[in-house]
């Protein structure tokens, strides 16, 4: 978000259907990174890092900012997670000769 002169009060994620992204700690998980206000640039930078086995295609996320210095509350920002590839290589011995 930019604009800004203050760190956002808060910030959370949402699926697409809704329901809440909850953080957790483990290869399985979601991360959620709320950043930390930037007075160079007013800008607040939040990442949401999605587990490999909730990668496997493309998927829309909402970020939700509370802004009381923008009269801002659970204000939403769609974010698409896009997945570039997914590629498996095989080799056939026989191949090779």
């Amino acid at each position: 978000m930019s604009g800004l002169t203050k760190q956002l009060d808060t910030v959370a994620w949402e699926k697409s259907d809704g329901s809440t992204v909850t953080a957790g700690e483990g290869a399985d998980s979601y991360k959620i990174a709320v950043g930390t206000y930037e007075a160079a640039s007013n800008t607040q930078t939040t990442i949401l890092t999605v587990p490999g086995g909730s990668n496997g295609a493309d998927a829309a996320y909402n970020c939700a900012i509370t802004s009381n210095e923008h009269a801002k509350t659970a204000h939403k920002t769609a974010v698409n997670s896009n997945v570039f590839s997914k590629y498996k290589a095989t080799c056939d011995r026989d191949e090779l000769a």
